[in-house]
């Protein structure tokens, strides 16, 4: 196993050379909306359809993907299974529509389990995950050249749940695999299957007693965070191919050195290895998202945000952050006014919305917020080689959270001189 120790340290206010400036977000768009079809029949969406906790992918083209877990089936409300929409610009469609098996027992019907957050390519791809009821896991991928869904074969791998999928342009989905008492990361998709760690519950000689949820980028290397000798003592990989890593940081039980008491168990990747981690700082026990990108022999850290009580970032929610390849950061935070997405490049930070912000949907001007203390956003953020930033937020009308609107999927756009807008509506109210 090859390693190196790499860890180099900047005063929380410099940021690496890469980084771009942080646009100021004004422009957002509806791409769909769910909503009980008591209320209505949604936006962009068979009427009924319904998700929950789920997470957004948009690519360069500002294409958006996300699952849907409840999808009637020719209208059919008592027929339903689980879909993938694809789209752009407030046009789009469920393009992958997976039924659930008829029968079964009325107390306990089956139940459609799709990936919380698909992997999206430069071209459309897709990669996501199927399971019935809970059972066999199938990796698929989806092709808008061809219009087709299809299983992607594990072989000689047979994990029992999949998760993590990531989908690189040439079409390799990099994903997480549930193996025996353990876990495994690896590559399927272009006819092999690849399998780059597993942990000690797959082959007892393995350096790590657990991993974690991945990324991987278009060169298809693959970071995560992996316990070693027990779960107290963590790193962050980065694997080159089987068998192959390098450590980015050490935890400080794993290094006495490192400023860092913990991370959490999601990141993000970018195509330069730069990786988005939200971590526990040593010093106060505090909560920082860090971007760590390499450099001359060592990997740079860069504080893009810390919780600070009376400050801009109260707290840093237990989501995976987004980077892009300018070093753009985009995560899900909590502020004076409450649940909030911010962009941060090291150097400033831009609240891009959060509760209570107006919007544009099909029903007219709308307000980000629920009717009760439930969270206003859905899974992470995502965000492109733009700037752009995609969401999923509930909305309801402007002035009244007591009438459900539903969940919109959202993009806000970086500002540049031909952002396209569907007809109808667009961004600022």
């Amino acid at each position: 196993m090859k390693t190196r120790l790499v860890l180099s340290l900047l005063a929380s206010a410099v940021a690496a050379s890469a980084a771009a400036e942080v646009p100021q977000y004004t422009q957002f768009e509806l791409q769909a909306r769910s909503n009980l079809l008591v209320n209505d029949e949604g936006f962009n969406l068979p009427p009924g359809t319904s998700f929950n906790s789920i997470s957004p992918a948009i690519n360069d083209a500002q294409q958006v993907a996300f699952t849907a877990g409840v999808v009637p089936i020719d209208g059919d409300q008592s027929h339903t299974g689980g879909g993938v929409w694809l789209g752009a610009h407030g046009e789009g469609a469920i393009v992958a529509l997976h039924e659930l098996p008829p029968g079964g027992d009325p107390e306990d019907p089956p139940f459609m389990i799709v990936a919380d957050t698909p992997g999206l390519n430069a071209s459309g791809m897709i990669a996501y995950y199927t399971s019935v009821g809970g059972g066999t896991y199938t990796l698929r991928k989806y092709d808008p050249a061809t219009g087709e869904s299809n299983p992607v074969s594990l072989l000689p791998m047979t994990p029992s749940a999949i998760a993590s999928p990531t989908i690189a342009d040439d079409g390799l989905i990099g994903f997480r695999a549930s193996m025996n008492a353990g876990y495994g990361i690896a590559t399927a998709g272009n006819g092999s299957t690849t399998i780059y760690a597993v942990s000690t519950g797959v082959d007892e000689t393995s350096p790590y007693a657990f991993i974690y949820s991945p990324a991987m980028d278009n060169a298809h290397r693959i970071a995560s965070k992996v316990s070693t000798s027990d779960y107290n003592h963590n790193e962050i990989r980065l694997f080159n191919g089987p068998d192959q890593s390098e450590l980015v940081v050490a935890d400080q039980a794993t290094d006495a050195a490192s400023p860092f008491a913990g991370f959490d168990n999601n990141l993000g990747l970018n195509q330069q290895n730069a990786i988005a981690v939200t971590v526990k700082l040593a010093d106060g026990n505090v909560r920082a998202l860090y971007r760590f990108t390499p450099g001359d022999g060592a990997y740079v850290a860069t504080e893009i945000a810390r919780v600070d009580p009376a400050g801009t970032i109260r707290d840093i929610e237990s989501f995976a952050p987004a980077i892009n390849d300018a070093g753009l950061v985009a995560f899900r935070a909590k502020d004076e006014n409450g649940q909030a997405i911010y962009v941060g490049d090291g150097k400033s930070l831009v609240r891009v919305i959060g509760k209570g912000d107006v919007v544009a949907t099909d029903l007219g001007s709308a307000q980000i917020g629920q009717h009760d203390d439930s969270p206003v956003f859905s899974g992470k953020p995502a965000i492109n080689g733009l700037g752009d930033v995609a969401f999923i937020a509930g909305v309801h009308p402007e002035g009244d959270n007591q009438v459900e609107w539903g969940s919109g999927v959202f993009v806000a756009y970086a500002p540049t001189d031909d952002t396209i807008f569907r007809d109808g509506f667009d961004a600022t109210p």
